[in-house]
């Protein structure tokens, strides 16, 4: 779902450590275009 919205490869290894809404919204802040 993330990927498709924002346009952003999350990787598995990445996907992993993403618990929360803050570590998801930290995660694609990181890696937007």
């Amino acid at each position: 779902a993330f990927e498709e919205e924002f346009g952003i490869e999350i990787p598995d290894d990445a996907a992993e450590k993403i618990a929360t809404v803050k570590d998801a919204i930290t995660f694609i802040d990181a890696n937007a275009s």
